[in-house]
Formats: structure tokens, sequence, C-alpha cells
């Protein structure tokens, strides 16, 4: 890299390492802007959004964007006034219902529409709102979100990805999880020719334009979470493939790859996205959107988990496993955020620590325990334990996704249980988070959507493990640290007990290996004392099936000073490999 090419990166690298710290820098969102999932005002728990109709067109030249978005909604009190978000970079144009122009006034990330008239309960309207600019450039995307701008050979590539800071950044939406357009979402977006769009659903057109400008039209009737609708534009070249699924349904596998990477793509879909989905459906269930398909999009970050249409940028590497992570990471939130999404940003750990786990079951099947365990070692290590997995004093989903103990400590929990419980147990559980049944087999299309919280998930698990699991779960989800096991060894005796974070009642039973002899300690009572020959090998918890404070990871400042310059290394790196572009 040259020195010119390389200063070009300096103002981004160093907002890079100012955002990994936590501390202001340049392109700070607005505050409100950046709460993405926070609770509903009076004025927004009022209506619910039916179906979103998205018109856009992308200029990439001028990094900019002009469209409108047609909101559906049902008022479920009296309502006069509807209050949707949008990143205040953004300008408002207009809104009108029907042929009627409406009131549009402004405040902070938020803007809202006066109505001509009051709608009364369970009555249904339509606005449209039209607006445009230039969107937020993402930072280090999926972490820092927004639009993603990069070229290939001189033609645009670039993408939308907004988990953290929500759909608001770039169009007009209620920006809440709890609030799914029932009926689905229509887009037509415009980019210039020879830039060809992925996005969710199914392509239902291309019109080409006598402006350089080609419109491509894009139909779901499932319900969406904000962040999960996505655009992505490129040189591609469309693979594609099919697979038929547990319920008998045969689906479309698409992979829009960079034109120069097709071979890849064909190689990965046979390699990887077929055993995945033979994985995925086998253990939990039908892939949700059978009805649309599985889609995945070559994208200038690293991927994000957009529903039927998973960003990718793995590049193709193999990883160390022997299969591609990011690919199998993101699939498995079509299980675990899209169809099964959580209810509260304090329950993103059903998303993040179930995501992260199923890689380490899938590295269980493949290569055998060695992968189990190196996984786990690995989220073990990553552990923070500076605040509550489940916590509620969290407001809005950026928290919940800085808390990185949601998919360390997260999947830690799932392990600890599935040992506790029983495998029929924790999996006939799981698919009942997600399908509402533990028998999902025979379900057809279209799936229904849920949403879930971690009392759900207690009480779930709790039926088919037929007993109270509560003390494993609010243990280690609802404290910041873990249990210590605290022993102690005489010539011929060995005492154990449980020190637990906030004096919490947990009865968990322990392994202990004598000279090859597996004795269970029931800890339900209090401490216990066993008697050990002397000289006797001993090993506790043999076989790791308890999350427990282990004398190997620093504490919170350590860790997370450790977690930050990761960051600021890994943000550099991509900065660089996917040439993202900046004003």
């Amino acid at each position: 890299m040259t020195d010119s090419s390389a200063k070009q990166y300096d103002p981004v690298i160093a907002a890079l390492e100012a955002a990994a710290r936590g501390e202001a820098h340049p392109d700070d969102l607005h505050p409100d802007t950046a709460k993405s999932g926070k609770a509903m005002t009076a004025m927004q728990s009022a209506f619910d959004v039916r179906h979103y109709t998205l018109s856009l067109k992308v200029m990439p030249e001028t990094r900019s964007i002009e469209g409108s978005v047609d909101v559906r909604f049902e008022a479920l009190e009296d309502l006069d006034t509807l209050q949707l978000d949008l990143d205040p970079r953004l300008s408002i144009y207009g809104a009108t219902l029907g042929d009627t122009a409406l009131n549009v006034s402004r405040e902070a990330g938020s803007f809202m529409v006066s109505l001509p008239s009051t709608l009364d309960a369970g009555e249904s309207a339509s606005i449209s709102v039209s607006y445009g600019g230039k969107p937020h450039v993402a930072l280090a995307a999926p972490w820092f979100g927004g639009f993603v701008w990069s070229e290939v050979d001189g033609t645009p590539w670039f993408a939308t990805a907004v988990q953290g800071d929500g759909c608001d950044l770039w169009w007009p939406c209620k920006d809440n999880f709890a609030d799914k357009p029932d009926e689905g979402i229509d887009l037509a977006i415009s980019a210039p020719k020879g830039v060809k769009i992925a996005s969710v659903g199914v392509l239902s057109a291309v019109d080409e334009g006598d402006d350089g400008f080609d419109t491509w039209h894009w139909t779901s009737r499932h319900p969406y979470s904000g962040y999960a609708v996505a655009i992505n534009g490129g040189p591609y070249e469309l693979v594609e493939d099919e697979y038929q699924g547990v319920n008998g349904s045969r689906y479309p596998i698409q992979f829009w790859a960079l034109e120069e990477n097709a071979d890849k793509a064909r190689a990965l879909i046979a390699s990887d996205v077929i055993p995945d989905l033979e994985f995925f459906e086998r253990i939990l269930g039908p892939y949700p959107w059978g009805d649309e398909k599985a889609g995945f999009v070559e994208t200038p970050h690293l991927g994000m988990e957009h529903q039927t249409i998973n960003g990718y940028g793995e590049q193709y590497k193999r990883g160390r496993y022997g299969y591609d992570w990011l690919l199998h990471h993101e699939l498995a939130h079509e299980w675990f955020g899209n169809v099964m999404t959580h209810a509260r940003p304090e329950d993103a750990w059903l998303h993040e620590g179930y995501g992260a786990y199923m890689q380490a079951v899938f590295a269980e099947e493949t290569i055998g325990n060695l992968g189990y365990y190196d996984h786990m070692y690995g989220a073990y290590t990553n552990n923070e334990h500076c605040l509550p997995v489940a916590n509620p004093e969290v407001e809005d989903a950026g928290e919940a996704f800085d808390n990185r103990d949601i998919y360390t400590k997260g999947s830690w929990m799932l392990h600890s249980l599935r040992r506790h419980i029983g495998e029929d147990a924790f999996w006939a559980g799981t698919r009942r988070v997600i399908y509402d049944t533990a028998e999902p087999w025979s379900l057809s299309y279209p799936i229904q959507s849920r949403y879930r919280s971690t009392e759900d998930f207690i009480a779930i698990m709790s039926d088919e493990a037929g007993e109270d699991i509560s003390w494993i779960v609010e243990t280690y989800l609802r404290e910041a640290g873990m249990p210590e096991l605290v022993t102690t060894r005489n010539d011929d005796t060995l005492s154990l007990s449980w020190k637990v974070p906030g004096d919490r009642d947990f009865p968990m039973p322990v392994d202990v290996s004598i000279d090859g002899d597996v004795t269970v300690v029931d800890l339900s009572s209090g401490p216990q004392t066993l008697s050990i020959p002397t000289g006797a090998r001993v090993l506790i918890d043999p076989d790791s099936k308890i999350l427990r404070t282990l004398p190997i990871i620093g504490d919170c400042s350590e860790q997370t000073e450790q977690q930050i310059q990761d960051n600021i290394e890994r943000f550099t790196r991509m900065a660089k490999d996917y040439g993202w572009q900046r004003d």
C-alpha cells in the first residue's frame, strides 16, 4: 500500500479506534437515532404497521438516496398522529394520504405525521412519505452500521447493515423489533445500469430505465424486523441451486456473488450451504422461509443475518474447523432472530447465544469433541463478565449487542443446560422456543413468526426437563459474574461448595473423577465432603459440563481492554480489505 492510499484511511482508523473505545468521534450518530429498539412511545404504541412499500433510487456517485415509503397501518386506539423514525441527516420532503398533503414535524430522531381526521381503533390507512439525502456511512459494518460503499473495477458495490442502529438510518420506519410489518414488504430499488440489486423475499421484476438506472422489484409476505431488511448492489452473478427440506418442500438457494467469484460461490453452496441447511433442519425443523428463498449475497462488510438474504463477506475462506463459520452463523439467525425474535433488547442472547452455540454443535458433529470444546474454550476466554447477559437495564438493541457475553456466556449457559437436562429435553425445548411445537417436521409454509423472552425460555425448558430450571438460567444470565466452585483437598478428603453471585440458589451437581471412577456429588443441600484415597488422581468436572469461574481469564477491565485492542485491529484490517469509501 502506498503512502497516499494509506493516508486515505487515517481519518477512518482514528474514528474506528474512538468507536471501539466508546468515545465520541466525528461519525457519531444522533443519540436518538443510535437507539434502535428502544421502548415505544405512547404515540407509537397506538398503531400497528401492516406493510411497507419502499421505493428508492441509490446514487453511488454522490452516495445519496431519494425515494418514498408507503406505510399501511391499523389504529389500535383512536389515532390522529403517526410517529415514525428517521435519521435527522435525511430530509423529509412531504407526506400524503391519498391526494391529501399531511403536516410533518420533526423531533430528534422521530417525525410526526398529522392525519386529516381521527382514525377509530380498528381502522386502517396508508400514508406515503417522500425523503432523501446522504445516508449515514457505516463506520465499521455490521457493528457500527449504515450504508457501506465500495466498488469493483469501477462498478459500484454497496450494502446496508444496521442491526445495532436500526432501519431509520436509511428509510422511514417504526424502528422497533416489537412491531414487524405483519403482511410483509415490497421494495423497488433503482441503481445504475450494471449494478444488480439483491434484497429480501422474491425478485418479481426488473424494469430497464432510459435514464441510466434499472429498477429491481423485490417482494415478501413475511414479517420483518427493520434491521433484517437490506439492499445490496454490485456486479453480481446469480448462482442457484435448490434444497428439499425436512417438510418435503423444495425451495431455491440463491447466492448473489461478485462475477469474479461465481465459481467460488457455486462451490460454497455444495460444501457449506447445503450441509448447513441439512444440519439446521434435522436438529431444529424446517427452514422458515422456504416459500421464498434461502438467500446469500456477497457484501463489502463481514456479514449480517438479513432475512432471506444473508450478507456474506468472509471471502470464501475455509475456517479452522473445516467449514465457513460466518455463513453458518448468519444462517443460524434465520431460526434464532428472524422467525423467533427477542421480545425485548435484554433477551438478545436468544439470537446470539444460540447463534454462536450452533457452530460448536456443528463442529461436534463434523470433527468430534475436539472441535466442540475448542469452540467452547474460545467462548469462555472471550467472556467479559462486566454486565448481566439478560440485563433489564438495557434500553435498546445497541446496548444489548455491545455486551459480548450475549454470545459467549449465552452459549455457555446453553451448554451447561444441555448437559444438565439431557439431549431430548434440550432440543425439544429449543424447537418449542422457535416453532411452539417440539415436532415441527411437517409444518407447511408460511411458518408463524413469534417473539420470545427469557421467561418464555425458562418456562418451556422447565416443562421439557420436568423440573424448574430457572436457577440455572437466572444465575448465569441475570448476574455479571460466574459461580465459583470452592474446593479444598486434604490427604484423604475433598470438600466442595458453591459460591454464587447474588447468593442465588445454585444446586448444580458436580462430577468428580477419582482414579477414573466418576461420582456425581449432589450439592443441593449445601457443601459436601468426599473421602478419597491418599495420592488419588482427582478431576473435578472432568467433562467441563458447568460454566464456572476458572483462573484462565482476567477481570472485567482486563477483558474489555483486550476486546478493544482486538476490535481496533479487526476494524482497521476490514477498512482496507473491503475498500470502504467515505466522503
